[in-house]
């Protein structure tokens, strides 16, 4: 059984040549003979491929195909790529190769803009909140230092629970000054106090203030509690402490204000970003599915008329009487003889249709006969043309019509029977729909239902064999043409030894 398939399941790698044998040329008169008899046979083949060739082109070949491609800026332009998808193969050239690659790589670009701006509003945001943590850490350590130094100087009835406080203020003091000169790092020189006013840090009052609770510090340890009270009590600690909202609590406020203003910039930055992102890609991704789209459309439109030329010249070598019988030949050897059979079955089927459109013509419709001479002035005088017609053709009748048709459907049937059937001596393997299709045509000529079968009975099954057959059609090209060349210098040697021998 024969599959029927795509013609890219055919394997191509197969190579089948015949083998010619060449005998020692002959001497005396027998080689002018052979010489004569070799160009006689080499001439007539070259005159029917020839023949062939222009009917096909005149016929099947758009102009462009005419046209000879010896540019290599058009051959490479022309380079086929296939890419293998779910749905098929897609075939591109260099150019829509080119324009699918970049239009790729923006897609690509673009989800990297995304990337990026995800990343860029992760980082913005977390170094917003890690100031925003250092702020907090530098107001919470200062009072965290008042208190503890405070603590400290009352617990006069517990030794180790003071000890405990100033040990805390150490740390705390220590924490709180790492992160402020962070933040005034972070910061102008206008907003620094003691820079502002061409001071020293240990002039102003807040870094006075810490200096008097360290000196309280070292009075507890001293044990010295009635003086470190007194001393956090003076009106001195206290103006002292009045200075930590104008000198350390401006930097930090300039902190938070430039946070939000890097945050609100940053955030229009990223909404502008995917704004351009979002109808970038609205405007891509589309044009990128269209053109895919009229890619595959354009060249599924170009496989067709393709496949179309080479069904017309498979058809044309089986028409050809020279060549049908090679042709078969070298489908036993690529074991689709069956293919042939039928093809050949369903092009004697076509001539048969041909010929009872003639006869049909002939008996019903002498309008058709006058159409023909489209030259005529008068209708009277295309009348008289088509009646001359008549009488100039082979006159038919009505049996002569019933005898095509009742030929028509043996062959069909025949077709059917050994060909598209399942049980058939020759079936192959076609859809189950097709020769339903053709069984039932069969069934209303026989009943009487249709008075004839249709043209474009077999037109189906015909394109799919042809599809099947392209690969094994070119191989027997190649072949046929190698012979063809073999056999010319075969005659150019049989020539040459008889010039040298005259």
């Amino acid at each position: 059984m024969t599959n029927i398939s795509s013609s890219e399941n055919i394997d191509t790698s197969q190579h089948v040549s015949y083998e010619m044998k060449i005998v020692s040329p002959p001497t005396g008169s027998n080689l002018t003979s052979l010489t004569s008899q070799t160009t006689i046979d080499i001439v007539d083949i070259d005159n029917q491929m020839a023949k062939r060739d222009s009917i096909h082109k005149q016929k099947s070949l758009p102009s462009s195909l005419k046209t000879p491609r010896s540019s290599s800026v058009t051959k490479f332009y022309n380079k086929a790529f296939k890419i293998h998808t779910c749905c098929g193969i897609l075939e591109l050239n260099c150019l829509k190769l080119t324009s699918m690659i970049a239009l790729s790589i923006s897609t690509v670009a673009f989800c990297l803009l995304l990337a990026a701006i995800s990343v860029n509003y992760s980082i913005v945001t977390n170094l917003y909140n890690n100031v925003q943590v250092l702020q907090t850490d530098a107001s919470y350590y200062r009072d965290l230092m008042k208190l503890s130094c405070r603590v400290s100087a009352v617990s006069e009835y517990n030794r180790t629970l003071s000890l405990q406080y100033t040990d805390l203020f150490m740390t705390y003091h220590d924490k709180y000054y790492e992160v402020l000169n962070v933040l005034l790092v972070s910061v102008p020189d206008n907003v620094v106090y003691s820079k502002r006013n061409n001071m020293s840090r240990e002039d102003v009052r807040s870094r006075k203030a810490v200096k008097v609770e360290l000196s309280v510090v070292d009075m507890v340890r001293a044990s010295n509690y009635t003086q470190a009270i007194n001393t956090l009590d003076s009106s001195l600690y206290q103006y002292y402490l009045a200075g930590y909202p104008e000198e350390v609590q401006p930097v930090l406020d300039y902190v938070i204000n430039m946070q939000n203003l890097i945050a609100d910039e940053d955030l229009a930055t990223t909404l502008i970003s995917l704004i351009i992102l979002v109808v970038s890609m609205v405007i891509v991704i589309p044009v990128l599915v269209a053109y895919i789209a009229l890619s595959v459309r354009k060249d599924t439109t170009k496989e067709k008329q393709l496949r179309q030329v080479k069904k017309y010249m498979l058809m044309d070598t089986i028409n050809d009487p020279a060549l049908s019988e090679k042709f078969k030949e070298f489908c036993k050897i690529e074991r689709s003889e069956e293919n042939f059979l039928l093809l050949e079955k369903i092009s004697d089927y076509k001539k048969l249709c041909e010929r009872s459109f003639e006869i049909q013509v002939f008996l019903y419709d002498t309008d058709i006969l006058s159409g023909s001479d489209q030259f005529s002035e008068t209708t009277t005088s295309s009348n008289e043309d088509a009646s001359k017609k008549k009488k100039g053709k082979k006159g038919f009748t009505e049996k002569d019509l019933y005898d095509i048709e009742k030929k028509k459907f043996e062959i069909a049937f025949e077709i059917h029977t050994d060909f598209l059937d399942v049980r058939g001596e020759r079936s192959v393997n076609t859809s189950k729909q097709i020769a339903d299709n053709v069984k039932q045509s069969l069934d209303y000529f026989a009943k009487g239902e249709n008075e004839s079968l249709p043209e474009n009975l077999f037109e189906i099954v015909e394109c799919e064999m042809c599809v099947l057959m392209m690969d094994t059609h070119h191989r027997f090209k190649v072949v046929y043409e190698q012979q063809l060349k073999e056999k010319r210098k075969i005659l150019t040697t049989i020539k040459r030894k008889i010039e040298n021998r005259k």
